[in-house]
């Protein structure tokens, strides 16, 4: 097992390692904090068995480490921090872990082998608000939330969610239909709030007008956030051959899973999509119609395989599944084999993108092309946001400071099969990686946003990996993108220079087979493709949202492009 280059402190609970495998079953036992107990049962081999019914944890333990596409306040707090083990099995049947407070809800760092089963994670009190639509009008809307379930106050004209020991100033609201949970507006800001007295708020537009798919109306359901984003539900940190089965995320202050520095990931259910046994959506009895403010799985910088399958999706308010690498930017090049590197955004700060030994590829910012390949000797984490790197080589000619560098070694391919992804506020399928990558056999149900997109950028995210190998087979996409982009399905990188490219960015993609039911809508929008193929795929018109959109297909700067 590789060291890392970040420090990270002792845990409250220490996992230990011991030679014999040992088995601890758990009951239920109320609203007793189960903390201590679980931990002290973590170890090398180890199989903990939790019977049907919930299991609550209150005591956090400090963990300091750096998580990709999230604020990191240091140290972060990790109810379940299970750390350096090996072959572990964490076993429910039909078991809901339940968290009080802020803090991430299970933690897998330098883990082999960990097996986690039958599990849902929820919070007992949400880091999201929901509340519903008493009335709307053009200046706001009046809300009532749920005083027990999603306590809210207005202090100085500020929207307060107020939680187990935490209050957050919530500006930020989506809104889903009452009925049917079909996404009826996206993200947008809101103005000053008063309580009126009743149970009820109003909150003022924050803008002149809110997108919206149609007017908002009494029984809407809104999902209220802050957009500060510090602890996911699950965090997979530098863990080997990991399997989640028939795992249910419900929460999160932040998305549901991300794993980041992995390798082979698999997410499943034992069952089909519709069953519900796994993947992200709100749990029966909860009180809650919404599942997450952010991402429902996020893979940064893994390598291996990404695995999901049978998994159900649904009321989130950003991407089902997100693969990624991450670039960094050349801030300056001090000696001809050196390079100080700079993290781009601030929620992807601090933590591992290159190790001694592993391949660094330049990319030209402007273009994204990706070019000379070579050797770290030396990384060093100079703070959070810089890196220097020694290279076994001198810098090529032809890069200087503004230009990109990504991990050649750590980008995975993907299968994302039979899941059903259903009314999420964004997209359904956000991928940058140059592994084989197959989408096959999935329900996109009325995902409001481009479905699938093969994106990439050095301007924004720093998000990069140049699909190389994509298959999108067998799919239904049913009345999608109806709020928002450029086509069902949107392969576009975020270029600056695309007359200067001399080599497209995403290519040998094959759409086949896939059943549209849409109005008319851009089915495919593609630039800096080279080698794609839209063979046998159907076409059914529906009015159940309006038409938009400049043609079924927009392609330009590409090449190789078959449509039949």
């Amino acid at each position: 097992m590789k060291t890392s280059w970040l420090a990270v402190v002792a845990v409250m609970y220490g996992t230990c390692a011991c030679s014999a495998a040992k088995e601890t079953v758990f009951s239920p036992e109320g609203g007793t904090d189960r903390t201590a107990e679980v931990m002290a049962a973590v170890r090398d081999g180890a199989t903990l068995r939790f019977a049907k019914g919930e299991y609550h944890f209150r005591s956090p333990a400090k963990l300091r480490y750096y998580i990709s596409n999230h604020d990191n306040p240091q140290p972060h707090s990790v109810f379940l921090p299970v750390t350096n083990v090996t072959d572990l099995a964490i076993l429910g049947d039909g078991a809901v872990f339940v968290f009080h407070g802020n803090g991430i809800g299970m933690t897998l760092m330098d883990t082999h082998r960990a097996t986690v089963k039958g599990i849902a994670f929820d919070w007992a009190r949400p880091p999201f608000s929901e509340a519903k639509v008493v009335k709307a009008d053009e200046g706001g809307v009046v809300l009532k939330p749920d005083p027990v379930r999603f306590p809210m106050t207005v202090e100085k004209g500020r929207l307060i969610a107020v939680g187990e020991g935490w209050r957050n100033h919530v500006p930020l609201i989506e809104a889903f239909d009452g009925d049917t949970l079909v996404p009826v507006m996206g993200i947008n800001g809101m103005g000053k709030a008063t309580a009126l007295g009743d149970g009820t708020i109003r909150v003022e537009r924050g803008r002149a007008k809110w997108r919206t798919s149609r007017p908002l109306r009494s029984g809407d359901i809104t999902l209220i956030r802050s957009g500060f984003r510090p602890s996911p539900g699950v965090s997979l940190c530098r863990a080997h051959d990991t399997l989640l089965e028939d795992c249910s995320i419900h929460g999160g202050d932040g998305m549901g899973l991300v794993a980041q520095r992995c390798e082979n990931v698999t997410l499943r259910g034992s069952g089909k999509a519709s069953d519900r046994t796994a993947g992200a959506f709100a749990r029966k009895g909860s009180g809650c119609a919404t599942a997450l403010q952010a991402d429902a799985t996020h893979f940064s910088n893994c390598k291996g395989r990404i695995f999901v399958e049978n998994c159900y999706f649904e009321a989130t308010v950003d991407d089902a599944i997100n693969v990624h690498s991450t670039s960094l930017r050349i801030e300056s090049i001090p000696k001809p084999d050196t390079l100080v590197c700079r993290y781009m955004h601030r929620q992807s700060t601090g933590f591992e993108v290159f190790l001694p030994g592993e391949r660094l590829r330049f990319i030209k910012a402007a273009t994204l092309e990706p070019g000379t390949e070579t050797v770290v000797a030396d990384a060093k984490l100079v703070d959070p946001t810089h890196v220097t790197l020694t290279l076994a080589a001198p810098v090529p000619d032809g890069y200087a400071p503004g230009d990109a560098v990504e991990n050649a070694d750590w980008q995975p391919s993907v299968v994302f099969r039979n899941n059903i992804v259903s009314k999420i506020c964004a997209r359904a399928v956000l991928l940058t990686t140059p592994g084989k990558t197959v989408i096959e056999g999935n329900l996109f149900d009325r995902v409001s946003s481009q479905v699938i997109q093969l994106e990439g950028d050095a301007s924004g995210w720093y998000e990069s990996g140049a699909c190389r190998d994509v298959s999108i087979l067998g799919n239904v996409f049913k009345d999608c993108a109806f709020l928002r982009g450029e086509g069902i399905i949107q392969i576009r990188p975020n270029l600056k220079d695309i007359k200067g490219q001399k080599e497209r960015y995403h290519r040998n993609i094959v759409i086949e087979r896939n059943r549209f039911e849409t109005p008319v809508a851009p089915l495919l929008r593609a630039c800096s493709v080279s080698n794609l193929v839209w063979r046998a795929n159907e076409e059914i018109r529906t009015d159940t949202f309006p038409g938009r959109g400049k043609g079924r297909f927009v392609v330009d700067h590409s090449e190789g492009v078959e449509i039949h």
